[in-house]
């Protein structure tokens, strides 16, 4: 995955995608630890924390919109509606002891990540599908290490892996940014 190399100059465009990108992603990561929290908690804001959490994938493709348009923007809202819906359902399978259902449930989430993986591969030709569906996957695997923690009641073990969470999703904020940028240089 590229990075910006110090010595290069960015556009504002290219700074403000950036800035747009980090946002929704880390605000998908952190009302999703929020719901987390409020599922193991059995906290009484579960409701308006899920409502919120679902505006999510809203946001996430009016980023992509402008690229894309709104055909696209719809798949990927579709699928990261559909990955934050399995997710929720899978922490509650897990906090209440439902082990063939959270098996289910996992390998649904890992599916959703396969067809993440392929929507965003055939948008971009600097998305390579393997590289996507890696990213993805680190994704779930770190983000069930936080789950796994908050349940069982570790809460250093799951402040670490929220950070983890935290360091990956700006990773695949920085390539989604990258991507566009290589395929619309014109832009800026």
């Amino acid at each position: 995955m590229e990075n910006i190399n110090s010595n290069q100059c960015i556009s504002r465009n290219q700074v403000q995608l950036l800035e747009q990108m980090n946002l929704v992603w880390e605000q998908h990561i952190m009302w999703m630890r929020m719901l987390l929290i409020s599922i193991a908690e059995d906290l009484k804001d579960l409701d308006a924390t899920q409502a919120r959490l679902l505006r999510n994938p809203g946001d996430i493709a009016n980023v992509f919109m402008p690229y894309y348009g709104d055909a696209v923007a719809g798949e990927i809202e579709r699928l990261l509606t559909e990955h934050l819906v399995i997710g929720k359902d899978l922490i509650v399978a897990l906090k209440n002891g439902r082990q063939q259902e959270a098996m289910l449930l996992n390998r649904r989430w890992y599916q959703n990540a396969d067809d993440m993986a392929i929507a965003f591969s055939n948008i971009n030709p600097y998305y390579h599908r393997e590289e996507i569906r890696k990213m993805l996957y680190d994704h779930l695997r770190l983000t069930t290490n936080e789950v796994s923690a908050r349940l069982k009641g570790n809460y250093e073990e799951d402040i670490r892996a929220y950070d983890m969470v935290q360091q990956e999703i700006l990773k695949m904020s920085q390539f989604f940014v990258n991507g566009i940028v290589k395929q619309f240089p014109q832009r800026f």
